[in-house]
């Protein structure tokens, strides 16, 4: 099975983004069976603006263009917009630093979690 992951990064190496402010993600799917990465791409969320506590529309918005990832991975996320997220689905991880270290700490916890709904997805 495979399972995609939004990235909220400015320079493809490193997690710099506040969920609220980033209005582009890098997308990326796990096998979980061979732990192989593979890029899907860019999103753009339409957000210009940040997505505040008070802009839960906005941030229905952002995680409408996000909503056939698993996992969103940034710098910072307010508790509103985690809380929204796992309504549909999505689990929020922080982490600072490489995204490399943090896929590989994803990829272990993951190994063995069946994600709900998976197989209709991806076939």
């Amino acid at each position: 099975m495979k399972y995609r992951i939004a990235i909220g990064t400015r320079d493809g190496i490193n997690i710099t983004e506040h969920f609220g402010q980033c209005n582009r993600f890098l997308i990326v799917e796990i096998s979980q069976e061979d732990d192989q990465v593979i890029l899907s791409g860019e999103r753009d969320t339409g957000c210009e603006n940040r997505c505040g506590n008070h802009q839960d529309d906005r941030i229905r918005e952002k995680i409408q263009v996000l909503k056939d990832c698993r996992i969103v991975l940034v710098k910072q996320i307010g508790g509103q917009s985690e809380k929204l997220l796992n309504h549909y689905g999505i689990t929020a991880l922080q982490y600072n630093g490489p995204i490399e270290d943090a896929l590989k700490k994803i990829k272990k916890f993951y190994k063995k979690q069946k994600f709900a709904g998976e197989e209709q997805i991806y076939g």
